[in-house]
């Protein structure tokens, strides 16, 4: 049925080629005709047509019934989501949401809904939309600040144990656990296959599963709605207001960001150039002279 309603469709659009101009006004009407029952013998349906792509004619006979209808607009009508075009990429911009709030740190889509920018270090980042309810909001915040503690931790004792590592296991008649040319032991190297004895990883894997059974625990008893405080703050560093406090628990956060940034370049340089990160860069870690002579003979 489709196809013969397109066919009687596309009859007049033929035939004005081989018709004088002067009979113009009894084509029209032809025209119009054939298209009002081409258009009637179309089934009766209440879905709509989507068409994304364009693939229907203009003349075509479900596009001059008004039965194709925008994608978007079925979208905004069977969702809360708001349509944005920061870049103005849809021709009719009446669907796209005017009030539309976009995301600080990618302006170019919309901010998710549970990053209004209340919580320490929220700039609207997640593209994957891994915070899609409460509870994946706090998994994923806890889950964040581990990393970056770890991160920090670990990106500060990376260099430390490049420039020290030798020296102290030397001093105790240990051996050294660097990987080959003194390079940190990591998954991208030959890791800690070499080193003689596990105890390292007894002690490493004993020592993290007994604060993750004591988190456990003591989640199972209450609820935190911070899960960065862990009560630790010898210093008292904290901050006493609750400004200082949103303060400091974002420079935690951009800082650890930071640091997990830089532990993956570490492995990723001392992988990719095989020496050593102090070596590589001796100006961030070593004394002024110290570096600028190994500068200088690696010229």
């Amino acid at each position: 049925m489709k196809i013969s309603s397109i066919t009687l469709a596309s009859v007049p659009l033929t035939a004005t080629a081989f018709v004088p101009q002067t009979n113009s006004g009894v084509v029209s009407m032809d025209k119009m005709s054939l298209q009002a029952e081409a258009v009637s013998t179309l089934p009766s349906s209440t879905k709509p047509i989507f068409d994304p792509l364009g693939l229907y004619p203009e003349n075509s006979p479900e596009r001059m019934a008004g039965l194709i209808e925008p994608l978007e607009t079925s979208m905004a009508r069977n969702s809360n989501n708001d349509i944005v075009d920061p870049l103005r990429l849809y021709s009719d911009q009446s669907i796209v949401s005017p009030d539309a709030e976009m995301s600080a740190s990618l302006p170019f889509v919309a901010r998710p809904a549970l990053l209004d920018g209340t919580l320490p270090g929220d700039r609207g980042f997640d593209p994957f939309n891994f915070a899609s309810n409460p509870s994946a909001l706090q998994w994923q915040r806890k889950a964040e600040i581990k990393h970056a503690r770890l991160a920090m931790l670990a990106s500060a004792g990376w260099p430390i144990a490049e420039l020290l590592h030798k020296d102290i296991a030397s001093s105790f008649h240990l051996p050294t656990l660097l990987a080959s040319g003194d390079r940190v032991p990591s998954i991208l190297n030959d890791g800690l296959s070499h080193g003689g004895f596990p105890a390292f990883w007894i002690a490493t894997i004993a020592a993290a599963s007994y604060i993750e059974f004591s988190e456990i625990a003591e989640e199972n008893l209450s609820m935190k709605l911070n899960p960065a405080e862990l009560g630790f703050d010898p210093l008292n560093l904290g901050g006493k207001t609750e400004e200082e406090q949103h303060y400091m628990q974002e420079a935690e956060l951009f800082n650890g960001r930071l640091g997990m940034l830089a532990i993956t370049g570490f492995a990723i340089q001392e992988w990719f150039l095989n020496s050593a990160v102090v070596d590589q860069i001796p100006i961030f870690f070593k004394p002024l002279n110290v570096a600028m002579e190994q500068l200088m003979n690696a010229q």
